[in-house]
C-alpha cells in the first residue's frame, strides 16, 4: 500500500462545453472517481482540486448582488469555494464508494495556506480573476478598492491579485491524522486560503495560490510515495502547438529543469505543473506524474502520462 496525493485538474469538475451547473459538476466528480476507484480501494489518497470557475462564479455573484448584500473579501470566496466544491465531490464519491464496496469514508477539509507577508508577488499583481469590467467601472473599482486593472484579450479589463509562493499547510497535521485513521482527506482546495501569520492568529489575505504548488508542498509535509496531477493532457508536451512539439514519457528531473528555462512549456497552463512536480522529485527523491484524468489508473501505475523522476 503507497501514499498517494492526486490533484485533480478543473476538467475534474467540467470540461469545455459543460453547463456550470451543480448537477453537471456532480455528473463529472463521479466520473473521476470512478477512474480512480481502485486506487482508493488499495492505497491511502489524499486528494487536492482547483475552484477557477467555482471561485469566479462567486464573484461575480459577489459584484452583481453588491447592491443589497456586502460583498466578501476574496480569501473568503475562497474558502465558499472549498466549501462548494467539497459537497460535490463527497457526494460523488460516496456514490462510487457504496457502488464498488469501498469502506473508506472521505472528509473535506477547509485548508488555510500560509503566505509571507514580504513575498514580493504583493508588489507584483499577476494573476487576472472574475468578472471583465468595461473602462468607466474599471477606474471606479481602482479608485474604490485600490484594485489593479489589467485589460484581458480585448475583452474588457479584470483585476489583477498577487500569486504568493505557499509556504506551508496550516491544517497539515489534521489531514495526516485524517489519513492515519483511514480516512481519505479531499483538501487544499483551490492552493487553499491564503493566510499570513500575525501575533494574534493566521489573517486572511487577497491572493491566488497556485493549486498545484500548494499540493507539491503538502505531497513533501505528508512524505507521500507518488504525487499525481491529472489534467486534460496526455502528457507534458515540449514545445507545445509547435513543429517541434514532443511528448515526454519519462524524464529526469534535471533534464526536465533544463527544459523549464529554456521557455518549453506555456507559461500560464503546463510551466506551475511543471514547476510543481520539479519540487517534489528534488525533495523526496520519489516519482510524480503528469497525465491525463481519463487515462488516470494508467497514470498512477506509470502506463501513461509523463513520469518524473
Amino acid at each position: 500500500m503507497q501514499k498517494i496525493l492526486i490533484a485533480f485538474g478543473g476538467n475534474a469538475l467540467l470540461r469545455n462545453g459543460d453547463d456550470a451547473t451543480f448537477g453537471a459538476q456532480l455528473i463529472r466528480a463521479r466520473e473521476a472517481f470512478e477512474k480512480i476507484s481502485d486506487t482508493i480501494l488499495e492505497n491511502d489518497v489524499i486528494i487536492t482540486h482547483g475552484n477557477g470557475p467555482q471561485v469566479g462564479n462567486i464573484l461575480l455573484q459577489n459584484e452583481s448582488s453588491r447592491s443589497v448584500a456586502m460583498p466578501m473579501p476574496l480569501h473568503a470566496c475562497g474558502s465558499m469555494s472549498q466549501g462548494l466544491i467539497g459537497e460535490i465531490m463527497l457526494n460523488a464519491y460516496d456514490d462510487i464508494r457504496i457502488k464498488k464496496g469501498i469502506s473508506k469514508e472521505g472528509v473535506v477539509l477547509m485548508t488555510r495556506t500560509l503566505v509571507d507577508a514580504n513575498d514580493p508577488a504583493f508588489m507584483n499583481p499577476s494573476k487576472p480573476i472574475g468578472p471583465y469590467y468595461d473602462r468607466l467601472d474599471s477606474a471606479r473599482l481602482s479608485r474604490e478598492k485600490s484594485w489593479v486593472m489589467r485589460e484581458e484579450n480585448g475583452k474588457g479589463l479584470r483585476r489583477l491579485v498577487p500569486s504568493p509562493v505557499p509556504i506551508d499547510i496550516v491544517e497539515r497535521s489534521a489531514i495526516f491524522s485524517m489519513l492515519n485513521d483511514g480516512f481519505m482527506p479531499i483538501c487544499v482546495g483551490g492552493g487553499g486560503i491564503p493566510v499570513v501569520k500575525t501575533p494574534g492568529g493566521f489573517v486572511g489575505v487577497d491572493a491566488v495560490i497556485d493549486k498545484d504548488l500548494a499540493s507539491s508542498l503538502l505531497a513533501v509535509l505528508l512524505e507521500v510515495d507518488k504525487f499525481i496531477i491529472l489534467t486534460d493532457v496526455s502528457n507534458i508536451f515540449r514545445d507545445f502547438g509547435k513543429k517541434s512539439e514532443e511528448g515526454l514519457r519519462r524524464i529526469g528531473h534535471k533534464k526536465l529543469e533544463e527544459l523549464l528555462a529554456s521557455g518549453s512549456f506555456p507559461s500560464g497552463s503546463m510551466e506551475p505543473k511543471v514547476r510543481a512536480v520539479l519540487d517534489f522529485v528534488r525533495k523526496t527523491g520519489r516519482k510524480a506524474a503528469i497525465g491525463s484524468l481519463d487515462d488516470a489508473g494508467k497514470v498512477i501505475t506509470e502506463e501513461a502520462g509523463t513520469i518524473v523522476y
